[in-house]
C-alpha cells in the first residue's frame, strides 16, 4: 500500500478532524474542521472557525497535527501548510506516518514483571469479559478458601477457643501470597502503566487480537486478571536466538479498577524507590565533592606555604651574594704589594717627623 492509499483509508471528504496548532510559548491549540477536499496527500480543511484568536497564527510551511478516530481508535499525522484560502480554510500536505494516539493517562514505566499471556481462539469481546469476569472471581474464590483453611490451621495449632465467628475470613480481592504457581515464571522486561503493557513475546499476534493476561504485582503481591488489545505488534530484531520473539504493546481492555489502581501504586513506588535512590547518590556525590575541595584547598595551602619558605631562603641568599659584592666593590681586600708599600709610606712619614 502507497503512503497516498495509506491516507486515503483513514481521511475521508467530510469527515471531521482534531487540529493541533503549535504556539510560541510551546503549547498547543486545539480546535477541530471538516476534510472538505481530499487529493492523494493533499487535504483542504473547512476551520471550525471564521476568525482565530488573536495568539494563534497561520502560515505557509507551518507543521500541524490532524488527529482522527476510526473504529473505536484514535489516530494522528503531521501535515504542513502549503496554501492559505480564506480565513477558515486552509491547505494541507499529510507528511510522516499514520501513528496510534495514545493518550497517556497513566505514567508509563520500565520494570521487570512476571506475566502470563494466553493465546485465545475466543476474539469475541462480550465473550472475553464474561470469561474474563468468571475466572476472576474463580481466583478470588480460591485465595479465600486457602486463607480460610489457613487461618483454621493456626488456631488447630494453638489450641484456640474463640468463638466461631470470630474465625470468619472477610472475603478480599489481595494477591495470595502463598500461590506457588508463579515460582517457576522468569520476570520479563515491561513497559507497563495503568492503561497497558509492552512486553517481548514469542508469538507474533495480530492487530487487534484480544490477549488474556496475568500480571503479578509483587508490592502488595496481587496477581491482576486483565484481557488486552494488541495495538501493534513487529519482530524484535534486536534479540537474536533459536526462537523468534516480537515486541508486543497491549491495551487494557477488561481489568478491575482495583487491579489497575494496585499497578498504579506499584510503578508510584518503583518511581518513589528511584528518586530516593538518585537523591542517595547526588547527597554522597556533594559529600565527596566536598572533602575533595577541602583535600585540595589544604593541599594547596601546604603548596603555597612551602612555596613561601622556599621563595624567601632565595631571595635572602641572593641578598647576602649582593651584600658580598657589594663590600668587596666598596673596600676590596690589598694585596701584598700594596701592603708593603703602604708600610713604607707610613714608616717614611714617622722618619721625617709627620
Amino acid at each position: 500500500m502507497s503512503d497516498m492509499e495509506h491516507y486515503a483509508s483513514y481521511f475521508s471528504v467530510g469527515m471531521k478532524v482534531g487540529v493541533v496548532i503549535p504556539m510560541a510559548n510551546a503549547e498547543s491549540f486545539r480546535d477541530w474542521a471538516i476534510i472538505h477536499e481530499l487529493d492523494e496527500d493533499l487535504v483542504t480543511l473547512q476551520l471550525s472557525r471564521d476568525q482565530l484568536p488573536e495568539s494563534i497564527h497561520l502560515h505557509v510551511g507551518q507543521i500541524l497535527e490532524l488527529r482522527c478516530g476510526k473504529e473505536g481508535e484514535a489516530y494522528s499525522c503531521r501535515a504542513i501548510i502549503v496554501s492559505e484560502g480564506d480565513a477558515s480554510e486552509v491547505l494541507l500536505r499529510l507528511i510522516g506516518e499514520i501513528v496510534t494516539d495514545e493518550l497517556r493517562e497513566f505514567y508509563r514505566i520500565d520494570a521487570f514483571l512476571p506475566i502470563k499471556y494466553y493465546i485465545s481462539k475466543e476474539q469475541h469481546p462480550e465473550a472475553l469479559e464474561k470469561e474474563w469476569s468468571t475466572r476472576r472471581r474463580q481466583r478470588l474464590d480460591d485465595e479465600m478458601n486457602r486463607k480460610q483453611q489457613r487461618w483454621e490451621s493456626r488456631l488447630n495449632v494453638v489450641g484456640s477457643d474463640l468463638p466461631q465467628e470470630r474465625h470468619q475470613i472477610v472475603p478480599s480481592d489481595e494477591g495470595d501470597e502463598q500461590d506457588s504457581s508463579w515460582d517457576s515464571i522468569i520476570p520479563l522486561a515491561a513497559n507497563i502503566s495503568g492503561g497497558g503493557v509492552r512486553i517481548i513475546a514469542h508469538h507474533n499476534f495480530a492487530v487487534g487480537h484480544y490477549v488474556p493476561l496475568e500480571i503479578l504485582v509483587p508490592s502488595p503481591r496481587r496477581i491482576v486478571e486483565a484481557v488486552g488489545k494488541v495495538m501493534f505488534s513487529n519482530r524484535n530484531a534486536a534479540m537474536s536466538g533459536d526462537r523468534e520473539s516480537y515486541n508486543v504493546a497491549l491495551k487494557f481492555i477488561f481489568i478491575d479498577e482495583r487491579d489497575r489502581d494496585a499497578i498504579v501504586n506499584h510503578i508510584a513506588g518503583i518511581q518513589l524507590q528511584r528518586i530516593r535512590q538518585l537523591r542517595e547518590h547526588f547527597s554522597l556525590r556533594s559529600d565527596l565533592d566536598f572533602e575533595d575541595t577541602a583535600s585540595g584547598l589544604i593541599s594547596g595551602w601546604k603548596l603555597f606555604a612551602r612555596k613561601a619558605v622556599i621563595s624567601i631562603a632565595l631571595v635572602s641568599a641572593v641578598l647576602l651574594v649582593y651584600g658580598y659584592f657589594q663590600g668587596y666593590m666598596t673596600n676590596p681586600p690589598k694585596g701584598e704589594i700594596a701592603q708593603t708599600f703602604e708600610q713604607g709610606i707610613k714608616r717614611y712619614l714617622e722618619r721625617i717627623g709627620r
